[in-house]
């Protein structure tokens, strides 16, 4: 049986959405990816907007500089591989999600494999959780978590274009089970107690909506929020809350040291707990201090390249045999920084400003729009979670995937507009 291109994109766009959350080896994603990012350049002859290539050319020029300054800073060949795709992986993502939704002639597919893809995961995890709370008494949030799950992006995105307004008036959406699936995702997200998925989903659903562009009505919105996270950080910080309480307290607490999580880089290496709430500030603190420690202090510039890792200056225990060298960091920042330099960072920077700009592209056609209101909620996003879980760099992360995605509608839309206006 002769499987239609139509199908076979669908299912491959499919697979790379679901495997990096259902898989954790890293070199089952890097070999996947290897596999498709192949057959996307036998197709060399396909053509490619302005607006996605004026997007990835800054993330080009990332890893084009950490390639350069790997010269300098000799690593092993497995580390150089890993860490090649992991700074590749968000350009490979965007070209694939480009390529093949241009090809894909329901371009409706993409909403709807978010939300069915969502829904999925958010079973999945609501079970886990069902049977981690039977099983198991006077539990705290940290565990539940870390049975269940911490978070799932593509759960953010399915409630995102489930909930919010302009994200309803994308596709149409008929399942007479729509009731069922948006209780399952609210479940869900409120079980993951997550800080990361909840400052998230109201990025994007701000974003999607307009109300994160320089508008009167998105500064007001804007204005909102940073007023409610400036009180609820006052409420947090003039109460007593104990590390490992148990349900919300446990939440709260972890919502009030996000901070010092991030900023904070003085710990006690013999005291886990104190480890463990400012090792995202540890790990970048380490990272910036190793690129000045470089001749003429190059690193700075152009970093240490790829395959380059950061020592933690003792074994910590990140597995069962302790880790002092690591090539991937919490904080994105300090990870594009100390693999390309200031110089990769602007770039990073640079390419987060073009997403961003998406919102204030004029157009007739009310879904680029939104579309465009979406992608630049993506930017701020990735503003977010770059401080956090590395973003674009993360392991994990498939979002560049939606962003291909997302140009290939508009690029469509234009065209049919065009046609129509012919």
């Amino acid at each position: 049986m002769v499987i239609k291109k139509d199908t076979l994109y669908k299912s491959i766009i499919g697979v790379l959405l679901l495997i990096p959350t259902l898989i954790k080896t890293i070199e089952v994603n890097i070999v996947l990816l290897s596999l498709i990012m192949l057959w996307v350049f036998y197709n060399y002859s396909f053509k490619y907007s302005r607006a996605l290539v004026n997007l990835i050319l800054p993330l080009t020029v990332i890893l084009l500089i950490s390639i350069f300054s790997s010269f300098f800073h000799p690593s092993t060949l497995f580390d150089f591989i890993k860490d090649f795709f992991f700074i590749a992986k968000p350009i490979f993502y965007i070209l694939i999600g480009y390529y093949m939704f241009s090809n894909i002639k329901d371009k409706e597919v993409l909403f709807k494999l978010i939300i069915y893809l969502g829904f999925f995961f958010a079973i999945i995890h609501i079970w886990k959780a069902i049977y981690f709370i039977y099983n198991n008494d006077g539990f705290n949030i940290n565990q539940l978590r870390n049975y269940a799950g911490r978070g799932n992006v593509i759960e953010v995105f399915a409630l995102v274009v489930l909930f919010s307004k302009n994200g309803k008036s994308l596709f149409q959406f008929n399942s007479k089970y729509k009731r069922v699936i948006r209780g399952v995702l609210v479940v869900s997200f409120i079980c993951y107690m997550s800080r990361n998925i909840t400052v998230s989903t109201i990025i994007l659903f701000m974003g999607i909506n307009g109300y994160l562009a320089t508008t009167k009505k998105g500064l007001l919105y804007m204005f909102g929020f940073f007023l409610f996270i400036t009180l609820f950080y006052t409420y947090l910080f003039s109460i007593d809350l104990k590390r490992g309480a148990t349900g919300l307290e446990g939440f709260l607490y972890k919502v009030k040291i996000a901070p010092a999580e991030i900023f904070d880089s003085e710990i006690n290496i013999e005291d886990h707990s104190d480890l463990w709430d400012h090792w995202r500030a540890y790990e970048a603190q380490k990272a910036f201090e190793q690129i000045y420690d470089t001749p003429i202090f190059s690193g700075l510039f152009i970093g240490k390249g790829t395959g380059s890792l950061v020592d933690l200056e003792f074994v910590a225990p990140l597995n069962e045999e302790g880790m002092q060298y690591i090539t991937v960091l919490h904080n994105g920042y300090s990870y594009i920084t100390f693999k390309a330099g200031i110089i990769g960072l602007i770039m990073f920077l640079l390419f987060l400003l073009i997403l961003y700009m998406q919102a204030y592209i004029k157009s007739s056609h009310d879904k680029i729009i939104i579309i465009n209101y979406f992608l630049s909620s993506i930017a701020i996003y990735y503003m977010f979670t770059t401080l956090i879980v590395s973003g674009a760099y993360n392991p994990r992360d498939f979002v560049g995937i939606i962003i291909g995605g997302l140009l290939a509608i508009i690029n469509y839309h234009y065209k049919i507009n065009k046609t129509l206006d012919a």
